[in-house]
């Protein structure tokens, strides 16, 4: 299988078009500079993980296999500084190593036990929870319990939508024993995009068995520095006034500068920060998205943050919500998306 290598292809072909790109952006004249109300801003975090997920997807990577409790809490301590929210992946079976409410494989209880605390008690208040899927690689046989060897991509495309949901439940249950019910799902890579009525389907049984819920998304679509997209209701099940919303990031991981020669990766980052958002605020990707009305929803991944032990990503994380704060001020409201989803809804 690939599909890994594909996805890894995928964003560095959309950071090489950040890194080009010229983001230009219509001037007051043609666009009102600010829209009326405070600008909605979320964060969406992938592949969250007490190990960096990257150590077994990508043969060869070099990083330490533990994220240690210290990095997890710089995490939170970012994110409260900016008062950042949004959403963040916990993966219920990361890397096929076991359940996080069980025991994982390779990595001691108490480490595991204390990156689920500081999530449950610093992150989970201000960022909604989700799983991607169950290992965000192969996927799991909830018959015999093994893995199989296919990966969830794969896999959710031919499973019949019975099994889907029974596999979305497991995700939701697991994450729920640990104390971090789940308010949507996300899709490991574009896992889902070529069968997503089924998916969408099976998100919304899945989270009406486990917690009843009328409200729930997913998170599929990245669409990088193309064309940004808003949200859309996907599917409904009016009997029960249930509504399933697809969120899209519209932005590529700027922070993912792990294949590049370390003494480029600093550099990496600030260029990107400054092609999403000028020094003075008037041009790039954010300012493009508030003019045009469609939702700063932007992305990162855990392994991008950690940057292989490093932090650059985090630093570069900081770096940008603070340049957001001096160019918006008070006209900024971060907002986790299952609120955004709801707003939407409402109308």
């Amino acid at each position: 299988m690939t599909e890994p290598v594909t996805r890894r292809k995928l964003l560095k072909a959309a950071q090489r078009g950040m890194e080009a790109a010229a983001f230009s952006v219509a001037t007051a004249s043609a666009f009102a500079q600010n829209a009326p109300g405070k600008i909605p801003i979320s964060l969406i975090v992938d592949d969250g993980s007490p190990v960096d997920p990257l150590f077994y997807e990508i043969p060869g990577y070099e990083t330490p296999f533990l994220v240690p409790a210290e990095f997890t809490a710089r995490v939170a301590e970012t994110f409260e500084r900016h008062d950042l929210r949004g959403k963040i992946t916990i993966i219920p079976m990361p890397s096929c190593l076991g359940r996080i409410d069980q025991s994982l494989k390779r990595v001691p209880q108490d480490h595991l036990q204390a990156f689920l605390k500081i999530v449950r008690e610093r992150i989970a208040p201000r960022f909604d929870i989700t799983p991607e899927f169950l290992t965000h690689l192969r996927a799991y046989d909830l018959k015999k319990g093994s893995y199989q060897h296919i990966f969830e991509d794969a896999w959710i495309t031919r499973a019949p939508v019975e099994e889907v949901v029974e596999y979305f439940v497991l995700a939701f249950q697991i994450l729920n024993n640990v104390g971090l019910p789940a308010t949507g799902i996300t899709s490991p890579w574009d896992s889902g995009i070529d069968v997503e009525k089924k998916y969408a389907q099976a998100l919304a049984d899945a989270q009406w068995k486990v917690f009843q819920r009328k409200l729930t998304w997913y998170f599929l679509y990245s669409v990088g520095s193309g064309p940004p997209r808003k949200l859309s209701v996907e599917y409904q099940v009016p009997e029960r006034g249930q509504t399933v919303v697809s969120v899209p990031a519209n932005f590529p991981d700027i922070f993912w500068s792990m294949e590049r020669p370390a003494a480029e990766r600093r550099q990496f980052i600030q260029t990107n920060i400054d092609h999403l958002l000028s020094a003075d605020g008037r041009t790039g990707r954010i300012r493009e998205l508030v003019e045009s009305n469609h939702p700063v929803i932007l992305l990162t991944h855990w392994q991008s943050l950690y940057t292989q032990g490093t932090g650059l990503g985090l630093e570069g994380l900081g770096a940008l919500a603070e340049r957001i704060r001096k160019v918006f001020g008070t006209n900024v409201e971060w907002i986790s998306c299952s609120e955004r989803a709801r707003r939407f809804v409402k109308g």
